[in-house]
């Protein structure tokens, strides 16, 4: 029976197929505050929906203030308020 002294044997790695090479980042498109947002919101989800649900809930409480009360700001802020969030889906996809 072969003695184990609890250490295991050192394992050398065979040289002899192809190395990988590391898979490098995407480049920023720029270097200004604009790519970091733009970077944080394709890497982090949750900051994805958290933006969006909250454009979302001020869209919805325009178009309930328009429906109650039948003003024509409300409903042109709720339009409005639209297009910061198809904005999100522009930088998050660019």
């Amino acid at each position: 029976m072969p003695d184990r002294s609890g250490q295991r044997p050192q394992r050398s790695r065979s040289s002899g197929g192809p190395s990988r090479t590391p898979r490098s980042p995407r480049p920023p498109v720029s270097n200004g505050r604009g790519a970091a947002v733009r970077e944080r919101l394709r890497r982090d989800p949750f900051l994805f929906v958290l933006c969006l649900g909250a454009l979302a809930f001020i869209t919805w409480a325009f178009a309930l203030t328009w429906w109650v009360t039948g003003g024509l700001i409300p409903l042109a802020l709720a339009f409005a308020s639209i297009a910061p969030a198809l904005f999100l889906f522009y930088l998050r996809d660019a």
